[in-house]
């Protein structure tokens, strides 16, 4: 039995982190394409709204299947099921023809990445210190912002939308083999393994992890009621979900159709980053207090983007200055979020519960991206920053009556069974 303790760095903690970048890199790669290809087809503006609200749909149920699956099965066999899947949707990515076809091959993407995504955000908790789990978690989280960049930069050559497909298509299918094998290196998280022998009543496999002398046990902390951080995580979730996609990725589909591709790769970029540095902090920082400010200040610039459309509609310098300061701060606020959501449960249930949280998200965002696709810019832009301040309540909500889960705590601090 290969085990990831808590007090040293190894090797393992290094398959362990590239493996998990790789994924989120592949998750925003693949979520990026569907907004990327309202440019190859020409289509009804209802049919714009429906490939918009295609990528929350089928991430929401690949998270469903591989959340629960990854509490039974473990995280590092549940990892395995997406690969084929990608390869799949990645062949038939290059072959589409047509609107139906692109729906098919992206909707088998968009479930294997969001079920791996899920993965991800449950088995990164476990793998590395204590002391540097937030940070490696805000950098892995980050990496998504490296492939909403790759994607745009792709799609941005001047080149036939075919020509594009094959682009995204081929490099899929590059880097499953290579994801497969370093996968192949990676051990079973320690932590699921404690867990599953607790609520197994094997005792001697228990005693073999929790028992050995670098494996420590954390001070133990009381958290709210399940329902509260069910409630909590989907608010901050969804106000995330939509208020970013209404601004970074339907904005240009619906209104600036010229720009969806600039206005992906310019977020992408900011995001990625002033991700690092705001990754390199996030272990000195409250969890709290980085939640509150990010959803504050996000929800105040898309307010001053609504309030002064007709201005920065002359001044695209103006536009592009705001949007900046958006990407710096809801990036901010995804780390925060997508990190607390996934955390603050016991390991046995903590895939199934970051799938919940994911699918009031992720689900609560699809009636508001397809219902924006018909309202004015000024009135969408004002329907967005009054989202992002449901999760500005909510923040300030936890911030008053929730405990801290960064700055070093183990996540072995409230439980494992």
């Amino acid at each position: 039995m290969s085990l990831v303790f808590e007090d040293h760095w190894d090797k393992t903690h290094t398959i362990a982190f590239i493996v998990f970048s790789l994924s989120t890199t592949i998750e925003a790669y693949v979520y990026s394409i569907s907004y990327l290809a309202t440019g190859w087809v020409t289509t009804p503006r209802y049919l714009t709204a429906l490939l918009a609200v295609w990528p929350p749909l089928w991430l929401m149920i690949g998270g469903i299947v591989t959340g629960p699956l990854s509490d039974a099965l473990g995280r590092r066999r549940t990892l395995y099921l997406t690969l084929l899947m990608y390869a799949v949707g990645a062949a038939g990515l290059i072959i589409s023809q047509g609107y139906v076809m692109l729906l098919t091959f992206l909707s088998l993407l968009l479930v294997a990445t969001g079920g791996e995504y899920n993965t991800v955000m449950t088995a990164a908790h476990e793998y590395f210190p204590s002391r540097h789990r937030s940070k490696l978690v805000f950098i892995i989280l980050n990496f998504t912002n490296l492939g909403g960049a790759l994607a745009a930069m792709l799609t941005l050559l001047n080149v036939s939308p075919i020509i594009q497909r094959f682009a995204l298509g081929a490099t899929l299918m590059v880097i499953v083999p290579l994801v497969y094998m370093l996968r192949q290196m990676l051990p079973e998280s320690a932590l699921w393994l404690e867990a599953t022998s607790k609520v197994n009543n094997n005792v001697n496999e228990s005693n073999a992890v929790s028992n050995n002398p670098l494996y420590k046990t954390a001070t133990r902390i009381k958290l709210p009621p399940t329902w509260l951080r069910v409630m909590v995580g989907g608010l901050i979730g969804w106000a995330y979900t939509a208020g970013f996609s209404l601004l970074a990725l339907t904005l240009g589909p619906y209104f600036l159709p010229s720009l969806t591709n600039w206005l992906i790769l310019v977020f992408s970029v900011v995001a990625l980053t002033s991700g690092v540095i705001i990754g390199l902090l996030a272990d000195s920082v409250s969890r709290k207090l980085m939640l509150v400010a990010s959803s504050i200040g996000s929800t105040l610039i898309t307010l001053i983007l609504a309030l002064t459309i007709h201005t920065w509609m002359r001044n695209l310098g103006l536009f592009w200055g705001l949007f900046t300061a958006f990407s710096i701060l809801i990036n901010t606020y995804f780390l925060t979020e997508d990190t607390l959501k996934s955390e603050y449960w016991k390991v046995i249930r903590r895939g199934t519960y970051t799938a919940l949280v994911r699918v009031i998200s992720l689900g609560g965002s699809i009636p508001v991206l397809f219902a924006s696709a018909y309202i004015p810019m000024e009135l969408y832009l004002l329907v967005n920053s009054a989202i992002l301040g449901v999760g500005a309540v909510t923040s300030i909500v936890w911030y008053i009556i929730g405990v801290e889960t960064g700055k070093g705590i183990s996540v072995r601090a409230w439980g494992v069974a």
